[in-house]
């Protein structure tokens, strides 16, 4: 009776057996292998997604930093010397100008942690030399602004009643020298002119030219924004800044700072006085955002006698970026909207209406990919009029 209890312990397992248990196993490595590879490519989506998200706050703090010291002691504008006659706004937006895509923003203003007083003027009508107190921080070839203050202008939104602006007269110089107290401009093209005299352009802008002890000099800081308009380098969506602010449009000094990107917008709400027109629909006829042309056509030089600068309020700019190589799974089925149908040219998000993905004919919009934009709004402070 123990021998056949023995035989019977040692028998193992049949064949139907271990093919039902291979069958579980298989089962079971294919479930896993599943969730793993859902989980992989979940998370490889979200890296791809958080480096989107990283790209953008990135450039949003860069470009939102300038946009809030736009105007700072030259809110009325500034003179250049190749087109002496018109001035210059701190904000200068060019619309769509890559065909209908992204817009190109430029920032100027004085950057208050260099400076020095111009303790006396240039040789009256010439504008090649100054005497200041302090050349500490100035250096051959820096670009400068010379600054003076005037009589404040009333406010036009609550006259009487709220603060008066700040009024300053401006223009932008290149320093060629520097020996000892004094300071020596560039009076060639493009920083400077030779004719009909020296600088012609900063003693059009200062007709009793620089006050003693009153103006001011500062390194000037100009930066523009945009997507390169390159189409061998369409499909990389580069963001890219010039340092001098593109003021003379030469396409020469242009950096990269950033990939994955494929649009811009910038739109801005002007103070109107006499417009009776709501055309935002806020409920305000006299401060009105604008997302088409109307932003490049007011923000674009201008000769003051017979075009009354009109200043920006508030702005608004969005940035659009995309991943930096297809994905697997869900992509994006089209880029966001930038615009308003009821008011496509009164909004604060733009004027680029949505594009299904992949596009057939824009070299920025192909592969399958995941895309994100963010926008935000800067009050136009230094620019006088608040809100």
């Amino acid at each position: 009776m123990s021998r056949r209890v023995r035989r019977r312990s040692q028998r193992g397992f049949t064949l139907i057996e271990l093919m039902v248990a291979l069958v579980i196993s298989t089962l079971l490595v294919g479930m896993i292998l599943s969730i793993f590879s859902r989980m992989s490519l979940a998370y490889r989506g979200q890296q791809q997604i958080a480096s989107v998200q990283q790209v953008l706050a990135a450039a949003r703090a860069m470009i939102e930093l300038d946009a809030k010291q736009a105007g700072l002691q030259m809110p009325q504008g500034y003179w250049l010397a190749p087109d002496h006659t018109r001035i210059h706004s701190a904000v200068e937006v060019v619309d769509s100008y890559s065909g209908g895509k992204s817009d190109e923003i430029k920032f100027v203003y004085a950057d208050l942690s260099t400076q020095a007083m111009v303790m006396a003027g240039p040789p009256s009508p010439d504008w090649d030399r100054v005497r200041v107190d302090n050349t500490t921080g100035f250096a051959n070839g820096d670009l400068v602004v010379v600054s003076t203050a005037q009589a404040p202008i009333p406010n036009p939104i609550n006259p009487g009643v709220d603060a008066d602006i700040a009024a300053f007269d401006a223009c932008v110089l290149k320093i060629s020298n520097i020996t000892g107290p004094m300071v020596d401009f560039v009076t060639t093209s493009p920083w400077g002119e030779s004719s009909p005299t020296l600088n012609d352009h900063c003693r059009l802008a200062m007709p009793g030219g620089p006050q003693p002890s009153k103006s001011m000099m500062y390194k000037l800081v100009a930066h523009a924004y945009r997507i390169d308009p390159n189409p061998a380098r369409a499909v990389d969506g580069v963001l890219q800044m010039s340092p001098t602010g593109d003021l003379f449009g030469t396409a020469t000094d242009w950096q990269d700072m950033a990939y994955g990107f494929t649009d811009i917008q910038a739109t801005i709400q002007f103070f109107e006085w006499t417009d009776l027109t709501d055309d935002d629909g806020d409920g305000d006829a006299q401060r009105d955002f604008w997302s088409d042309s109307t932003v490049q056509t007011r923000t674009a030089p201008t000769d003051p006698a017979t075009n009354p600068f009109k200043p920006p309020i508030q702005m608004s700019i969005t940035l659009v970026a995309r991943t930096d190589r297809d994905v697997e799974g869900i992509a994006t089925a089209a880029t966001p909207n930038l615009t308003v149908a009821a008011k496509p040219n009164n909004n604060r998000l733009g004027n680029h209406p949505a594009e299904t993905l992949p596009s057939s004919t824009d070299a920025h919009l192909q592969g399958s990919r995941i895309y994100r934009y963010t926008t935000f709004q800067i009050d136009m402070r230094n620019l006088g009029v608040g809100r």
